[in-house]
């Protein structure tokens, strides 16, 4: 099923896959007996994910697949983002923020309580 060459000679959409979600998706395309090509090899970049082509007529299927599995793809024209990852960022980012103005807030009152 997997680089099926013959695929991108025919009417074909192309999809951009995460990196960290290519196995996985490999994995469920196979298990689902969908035809696939990917270009990981002629790919010099694989930051925006790696590019597969699949037929237009497994279209739905894949549709399907992603929805199920959760499975982050876009098509040539729109880059892959992970925006969970940017929300877990901005969890952090947010903790770190309060902690620090918990820690000056504490300081300013140990400074008082020392003056007087």
């Amino acid at each position: 099923m997997n680089n099926s060459f013959k695929i991108k000679h025919q009417d074909h959409l192309k999809l951009y896959v995460l990196l960290k979600d290519s196995i996985r998706f490999e994995d469920e395309m196979k298990h689902n007996k969908i035809s696939f090509y990917s270009e990981i090899n002629e790919q010099p970049n694989t930051a925006e994910g790696i590019r597969y082509f699949i037929l237009d007529s497994d279209r739905k299927k894949v549709d399907k697949l992603l929805i199920k599995n959760g499975i982050i793809a876009n098509p040539e024209t729109i880059s892959n983002y992970d925006f969970r990852e940017q929300r877990m960022f901005y969890k952090v980012y947010g903790l770190a923020a309060i902690i620090i103005v918990l820690l000056v807030f504490i300081a300013l009152i140990l400074e008082v309580l020392i003056d007087n």
